[in-house]
This record gives structure tokens, sequence and C-alpha cells, in this order.
């Protein structure tokens, strides 16, 4: 039978690597018994280390992920992303009546000044006087506006609506107004009103006056 202080030096040899002499019936002295206790006691501090130090490595990989996570909010992409979907929402609003938004834009245009140059009308538009011809030839031929002759100046056609081009544009006022309430269904009055300031605000930092579509001003400068 091993004697038992012999088991006591092999279990402390084991777990701490000291060396074993099964043969020696010798008390490990106070140094020795000093050096296992310390030895003991430092290894769970540098397991519990290595486990601090490993939640520190995955600490970043979860600030990552947040980060990642975290909508995008820039007033630019919202504008564009709104805008966009806002002209095909009232593209197919106004779809009904065979009318492009661009053309309820040039009947609204004539109807506020009927009566003016073809010319004034497409300058006060920003509309580049190609397109404004095409515009009002479409326009004419489906009897929505005829040119009359300019007794001021035989040289322009002044622009009328037609009884056809009145009703049209009503039914147009009509769908615009309808998608406009339904736009601004979760806004009061006050916050459309601030909305529209706002964004004003930010168009004329791009150059942008109100009442003309950036689009018109766009296709002038292409032409030049």
């Amino acid at each position: 039978m091993i004697p038992t202080r012999t088991v006591y030096s092999i279990s402390y040899s084991v777990r701490y690597h000291l060396p074993v002499k099964q043969d020696s019936n010798k008390r490990p002295s106070r140094a020795a018994e000093a050096n296992a206790s310390r030895s003991a006691t430092a290894a769970p501090r540098s397991a519990a280390a290595d486990c601090a130090g490993g939640d520190a490595e995955r600490r970043p990989l979860r600030k990552r992920a947040t980060a990642s996570a975290t909508p995008f909010r820039s007033v630019g992409f919202t504008v564009s992303s709104i805008g966009y979907g806002a002209a095909r929402r009232f593209r197919e609003t106004l779809a009904p009546l065979k009318l492009e938004p661009r053309e309820f834009a040039l009947l609204r245009g004539v109807s506020a000044a009927e009566g003016d140059s073809q010319q004034a009308i497409g300058e006060r538009m920003q509309i580049p006087p190609s397109r404004m011809v095409a515009f009002v030839d479409a326009l004419e031929a489906r009897g929505l506006l005829e040119r009359r002759a300019n007794p001021q100046d035989r040289r322009s056609w002044a622009l009328h609506l037609t009884r056809d081009g009145r009703e049209v544009l009503e039914s147009a006022f009509t769908l615009a107004s309808g998608f406009e309430q339904s736009l601004c269904a979760d806004l009061s009055a006050a916050e459309r009103e601030q909305l529209i300031d706002m964004l004003r605000r930010v168009g004329h930092s791009l150059g942008i006056s109100g009442g003309t579509h950036a689009a018109h001003a766009d296709s002038i400068e292409a032409e030049r």
C-alpha cells in the first residue's frame, strides 16, 4: 500500500506538474506547499482572464452587428425615394383619364393664363420650345387644346382650352386632390404646410424654384 504522504504528493504533482518521488516518506517542505498554494490560486485567475479576453474579442462583433442593423437616415435618400414613389402613384392616378402628369400640368398652365401665347406659357413653365410644340400638338389632337391666332401678334399662337379640355382638367383636379389627401393622411393641415415649406427650403439649396418641376429645367439645360 502506497503511503498517504506519497498519494498527497502524486495529487499535487499531477495537477501542478511537480516531480513525484513515490519512495519518499518526507512531508513536502513549507516552501513547496507555499508554491503549490500560489499556483492553485493563480490558475483560476488565468482561466477567468482568458474568458474575459474571449468576451472582449466577441464584444466588437456584437457592436458591429448592432450598427449595421440601424436604419439608414438621410434627407437626400428619403426625398429621392418618396419622390419616385409619389410620381409613380400619381401617374397611376391619372391613368383612367389617359393623361400624363406633364399634360395635366400644361392644361393647368393654359387654364391659369388662357389666351397667352404658346411661347409665353412654355417659358413660364420652363418647358423647352421643341417639347412645348410636341405637348401642344398631342393635346390639340385629342381635342383638349386649340391654337388660335393671336390678335396682338400674328407670328404667335394663343392657347385655349376646349370644352372637352375643361372637363378633363376638372376630373384630373378631382383625382389629384384625392391623391394629395391620401398622401398626407397622417399629417395635420399645419404639418402639411410645414412639410411643404421645409421641402422648398431643401429645394432652394439645389437651385429648384417653387411652382415648376425640376425635370423641365433639366430639359432646357440639355437643349442648350
